[in-house]
């Protein structure tokens, strides 16, 4: 649909990440981070497993902040795009929620002339790059700055919106077809142990 990224084989504009939406890295201020008193309140706290470890959306969180959490912390809105900048670089997932997360973070909301899906999916192209030319010292880091020169291709909306249509009916159909695969494996499952239950029935 947009031809070669590496080439760029449509001739696409081009323009750096930092022109093309808001984005600012996520704020801790207290040390240390983990210090009780910051935790197990109301407030869902993204960490950067819970960006590596969702798929499109980040649908749940294991960490919360409590008020004094949150007062040192930010709270973004649902739709917030995170790319996580430490440890695992430029994985990024969408908030299904609001929520805060640290400066190992970093949040991106465009602007009009993209998508929240359409970034996400452009940095499943770059994200190799950019984790095999992060700088490292005791683990590999982002830039923030680096990450906002980062250049995106910049289809027109409707392509956009049409892609998003598509990727959005691919994630239907994968629901469908683990639904149907978790039907069958419990199917199967009941299956056995009714198979199970009159072989013992038997011999009693």
């Amino acid at each position: 649909m947009f031809g070669d990224p590496v080439t760029n084989s449509k001739e696409l504009d081009m323009k750096p990440l930092e022109q093309l939406g808001v984005l600012k890295r996520g704020t801790s201020k207290h040390r240390p981070r983990n210090d009780v008193i910051l935790l197990n309140g109301p407030y869902p706290l993204i960490q950067t497993g819970d960006v590596s470890n969702s798929d499109t959306y980040i649908n749940s969180y294991t960490s919360t902040y409590s008020e004094e959490g949150l007062k040192q912390s930010k709270m973004w809105n649902k739709g917030t795009l995170c790319i996580t900048i430490a440890a695992n670089i430029a994985q990024t997932a969408i908030l299904n929620f609001d929520a805060c997360f640290p400066d190992s973070v970093v949040g991106f909301i465009p602007n009009e002339k993209v998508t929240t899906l359409f970034i996400h999916n452009w940095f499943k192209f770059l994200q190799p790059i950019l984790e095999e030319n992060a700088p490292a010292v005791a683990q590999k880091n982002l830039n923030v700055a680096d990450l906002g020169k980062t250049l995106v291709i910049i289809p027109s909306m409707d392509m956009q919106i049409q892609f998003e249509s598509f990727i959005k009916q691919i994630d239907k159909s994968k629901f469908i077809c683990y639904s149907r695969y978790f039907l069958c494996e419990i199917l199967t499952f009941m299956s056995s142990t009714i198979a199970y239950s009159n072989v013992v029935s038997i011999f009693e």
